[in-house]
This record gives C-alpha cells, sequence and structure tokens, in this order.
C-alpha cells in the first residue's frame, strides 16, 4: 500500500496549483495521446510540447529541481549517443535521420529534473489517485465500446472520423479485428493509439489501484476492459506486476490474486472468447502473428544486422534505421514489424550508445522510487513492450508517475 500524504508541509495553494498541472498532463497522456501537432509534413505527438511546457512551468514556480545524478547520466547517454551517430554519418550509412537524434536529446530533458522533495511526498498519492480514476474511465470506454459492438453496432473509428488526419497520430493499428476477417474489432476505447497501448495503461492502472487499496469492483472493471482490448502485452505486463505486488504484498496477496487469475481464466475459458486467447498464446510461432512480429523477429532481424560487422556492432546503423526498416518491411509484406524499445536502442546506437542510454533508464525509473513495484512496470512497458524510444505517450507515462517523484537529488 501507498500511504496517505503527510499533513502538510508547504503552500496548500501551492500545492493544489501543482497537483492540477500534474492532472492535466496525466490527462493527456490517457485521452490525448492520439493528437498529433502538424510540422510541415511530418507530425508531431502532443504530448511532446505538452510535457515540455508543464515543465518549464514547474520550473517556473521553483516546484521542479534538478537532480544531479539524472542529469549527469543524461548527459552521458546523449554524448554517446551523438557519437555514435557521428561515426555513422561520417561512414555514409544509409537510412538514418538527424531528426530522429534531435528528438532522442529533446524527449529525455525532462529527466534531468524532479519535484521537490516536500511536493513530492505531498503529492505522490493524490496523482495515483487520479490517474487510477483516469484508467477507470478508460475502462470503462473500453468495455462500452467492445460490448457496444457485440450488441449490434457496427465498428468505426469515431475519433478518425471526426478530427482532421493531420491532427491524428497516423502509422498506428487502431483499428483490428480480433481476428482476421472478423467485425469484431479490439478495444481501444476510442481515444488510445492502439489496443495494445490501451491494455497497457489499463495494467498500470490496475497496478496502481492495488498500491492504492481501492475497492474490488474498481479492480474487476480494470481486468474485463483488458479482456476486452485482446491484447497480449497487457496481460504480460500485468503478470509481471503481480509477480512484484506478490513480493511487496506478502503471501496472503499472491493466494488471492492466484485464485482471482484462476476464476477469470475459468469464466473465460466457458465463453467464445476462449478460442481467441488460445489461439494469442501460441501465435509467436506463426511470423505473420503480431506476437512474432513484436516479440521474436524484431530481435532476430537485431541479430543479422549486426552480425557481421564490428563498427555496427559498436556504433549502430544509425538514428531512425529501425523505422526505416519497419516501413520498408510493411512495403514488402504488409505486416507491421514492431520495433521495441531494446532492439531499436541496439539497432541505431550500438553497444556504445545503447549502454549509455539503458543506464539512464533504469536511474530514471528505479533510483530512489517511490514505489518499486510501480518502477518495475514501467521499466516492463517501456523497455519490452512498447515500441517507447522516442514516443511521449510511453516515455512520459514513467516521468509522470515515478521519475519526478523519486526522492533523491543528488
Amino acid at each position: 500500500m501507498i500511504p496517505e500524504p503527510p499533513a502538510a508541509v508547504t503552500d496548500p495553494a501551492a500545492d493544489r496549483r501543482t497537483l492540477r498541472l500534474l492532472t492535466v498532463l496525466l490527462f493527456g497522456e490517457v485521452f490525448l495521446q492520439r493528437l498529433a501537432v502538424p510540422v510541415g509534413s511530418t507530425q508531431v505527438p502532443l504530448m511532446l510540447p505538452g510535457v515540455l511546457v508543464g515543465a518549464v512551468v514547474l520550473l517556473a514556480w521553483g516546484d521542479l529541481a534538478a537532480n544531479m545524478g539524472r542529469t549527469r547520466a543524461y548527459l552521458i547517454a546523449m554524448a554517446a549517443c551523438v557519437s555514435a551517430a557521428s561515426v555513422v554519418f561520417i561512414r555514409g550509412l544509409d537510412d538514418n535521420s538527424l531528426t530522429s537524434l534531435l528528438l532522442l536529446v529533446v524527449t529525455y530533458a525532462p529527466f534531468c529534473y524532479g519535484l521537490r522533495a516536500d511536493v513530492s511526498a505531498t503529492l505522490f498519492p493524490r496523482v495515483l489517485d487520479r490517474f487510477a480514476i483516469m484508467t477507470e474511465v478508460l475502462a470503462g470506454l473500453a468495455v462500452a465500446q467492445f460490448g457496444l459492438q457485440l450488441a449490434g453496432w457496427h465498428y468505426r473509428d469515431i475519433i478518425g472520423g471526426i478530427l482532421p488526419p493531420d491532427l491524428v497520430m497516423r502509422n498506428f493499428n487502431t483499428s483490428y479485428p480480433v481476428a482476421y476477417g472478423s467485425n469484431l474489432f479490439k478495444a481501444n476505447a476510442f481515444v488510445c493509439l492502439e489496443p495494445s497501448f490501451c491494455s497497457q495503461f489499463l495494467a498500470i492502472g490496475l497496478v496502481v489501484s492495488v498500491l492504492r487499496g481501492v475497492r474490488w469492483w474498481r479492480l474487476l472493471l480494470l481486468v474485463v476492459a483488458i479482456l476486452a482490448t485482446v491484447s497480449g502485452t497487457g496481460v504480460i505486463l500485468l503478470a509481471a506486476a503481480l509477480v512484484l505486488l506478490a513480493v511487496h504484498k506478502g503471501p496472503r496477496f499472491a493466494i488471492t490474486a492466484a485464485t482471482g487469475l484462476a476464476l477469470v481464466v475459468t469464466i473465460v475459458s466457458f465463453t467464445p472468447a476462449a478460442d481467441v486467447f488460445a489461439e494469442r498464446a501460441t501465435e509467436t510461432s506463426t511470423s505473420s502473428s503480431s506476437g512474432s512480429l513484436r516479440f521474436v523477429q524484431p530481435y532476430t532481424r537485431t541479430f543479422d544486422r549486426l552480425g557481421g560487422d564490428p563498427l555496427t556492432v559498436l556504433f549502430g546503423s544509425g538514428p531512425g534505421w529501425s523505422d526505416r526498416d519497419a516501413d520498408q518491411f510493411m512495403h514488402n509484406t504488409g505486416l507491421p514489424l514492431n520495433y521495441a524499445m531494446l532492439p531499436k536502442l541496439v539497432l541505431e546506437y550500438g553497444l556504445v550508445g545503447g549502454t549509455a542510454f539503458l543506464a539512464l533508464v533504469v536511474l530514471a525509473f528505479a533510483r530512489g522510487s517511490p514505489s518499486f513495484v510501480l518502477s518495475g512496470a514501467v521499466l516492463v512497458f517501456f523497455t519490452v513492450l512498447s515500441s517507447s524510444l522516442l514516443s511521449p505517450v510511453v516515455v512520459y507515462l514513467g516521468l509522470l508517475l515515478v521519475t519526478w517523484f523519486a526522492r533523491d537529488i543528488w
């Protein structure tokens, strides 16, 4: 359990002001993740300038302070990545991008800061409570979206149909049938980039809700919503988090969680959804499946790419190379190859940049964290389950829930 905040030791009015701003940023993370800012012929996710502006405001209010340990790690990581990219540029390798390198430098700049210790201790539980409510609303949307389809509503992308195309993030599998040729679509709660993003946010929300000790029916709503997304990534994230929660809360919780999980599996086994989930559980053996495209082929292609050239192993193939490889793969096969953070990082920046950057990530999400359970869940989310190296929706969720609340300033 994460306890209630201590008695106020700071200005209550200032705390409310800061809490409102953090709430707005989290609201954007959950409900505005599909929105984009057009920049020429490209798009910038709305949350990138949103969080950068929010950080500037918090700095002006004096609520953010420099974290010297993370600042050093950031400078080392960026120097290593810039050096690796410089080698690639000098070698004249194709399919790399200076823009991707600049985005890397800008996106992670807020990790150099953290909330003041007194502000962090006061606001952390309150921020978690508000995030839990947001994910419950998201769960309600996901269940409603799936339930309406079962009742006869023909799926359509409402957000994509209302907003101009330039304001909606492109190149995401937002509308995805539960099986090939099916008229039933996985739930993305209308507002998430993909059903997988929805399931992962719901899983993080479930972890936060357990840590805050919410009522059982709110947990059940989140579980049902995760099932409605028909996405394995949320289930994987939840499984990893349950192991951490069992360590944190002890044997009694582990037994209760295992019993609840067995009950859910038993109920689902008597529904038509059982065949869908059974197919999803074994789909990594099929090269055209989303499991293979996310968890197998990116790693085998990374190994093949790095296998024959020591310089590429050390310095990578250049910023943005994996995105272009995924685009080429899509052009050749019609299938969406999904590079998670780890293979993407090694492919683009090699061992030199990748090692330094990974040290920054671990430091940002683990050092001084107010909750090792939440840190572990965020690390799994960030490094393994999402193509998140330059995705503000994923990067800044960890920033707003963990990194800015770290208690060490050194």
